[in-house]
């Protein structure tokens, strides 16, 4: 597994090193045999220390943690401690829905055609300018199952392809700490 390591406003010496590579691999290993890669980012805010640890333990899944404390190591095992535990909710998860598919689709699927016939509109200077072109897989599953994918990768909103009906989905976390699940109307 490839780890790396980088720090902000941190050195970043042989003794964290290596004590950063033992504990990721001992977390790693315990639930996934042959993890692809892992980064830590240290940083200094005030008199605290924050980890940040991204784990990649298998295809399609990405793992993120945080944890701050007064000096880089206990920073960093707070943060393993986070991804250990989401590691195991996620290796339950997994036995736990053994035989059902899950299995990601690209998003080229979803993907609306770029007509570069139009004429070129007008941009407010003030309104953000959004782009982005990125290839994502779509990941086909149940509802739950998506909440589980975004709590695992800790992110906001996750988009995916509902297996109960086959359309397009979002889950997404709320301000007041409830999922939302967006559903498309049905054509009519």
């Amino acid at each position: 597994m490839k780890i790396t390591l980088t720090g902000k406003q941190v050195d970043i010496g042989d003794r964290l090193r290596s004590h950063v590579e033992e504990s990721i691999l001992n977390s790693v290993n315990k639930y996934f045999n042959a993890p692809i890669s892992t980064a830590v980012f240290f940083s200094k805010e005030g008199d605290n220390f924050n980890a940040e640890v991204t784990v990649h333990p298998a295809k399609n899944i990405v793992l993120k943690g945080t944890g701050t404390a007064g000096d880089p190591y206990s920073a960093f095992d707070n943060a393993n401690e986070h991804i250990a535990t989401r590691l195991r909710r996620h290796k339950t998860k997994l036995s736990d829905h053994k035989g059902k598919t899950g299995l990601a689709e690209l998003a080229n699927e979803a993907v609306f055609a770029l007509d570069e016939s139009e004429e070129e509109v007008e941009i407010d200077e003030n309104a953000p300018l959004t782009i982005a072109e990125v290839e994502a897989n779509i990941p086909v599953c149940t509802v739950s199952e998506a909440v589980m994918f975004m709590d695992l990768a800790n992110e906001c909103a996750l988009m995916f392809r509902n297996s109960a009906n086959n359309h397009i989905s979002m889950v997404y976390r709320r301000k007041d700490g409830n999922i939302g699940w967006v559903e498309p109307k049905a054509d009519k």
